[in-house]
């Protein structure tokens, strides 16, 4: 029992902090985006960290023309 129970909290803590990586890295790329002129990609990382999407979309790499 104690074996589950210690292989679930690792598990939980790895998602966890795979999510809080993710979306520091579409901060990162949202703050690092060229905003003249705004384009999609900026958009689409600041929306998503707004949203907590960027956990999702921090590991995604959108061209920024």
């Amino acid at each position: 029992m104690k074996k589950t129970v210690t292989g679930v909290l690792i598990i939980y803590f790895a998602i966890i902090i795979a999510v809080i990586v993710g979306e520091v890295k579409c901060i990162i790329k949202a703050v690092n985006c060229n905003w003249q002129p705004i384009g999609k990609a900026e958009i689409i990382y600041t929306a998503s960290a707004c949203t907590g999407l960027g956990c999702i979309v921090g590991y995604l790499n959108i061209e920024d023309k």
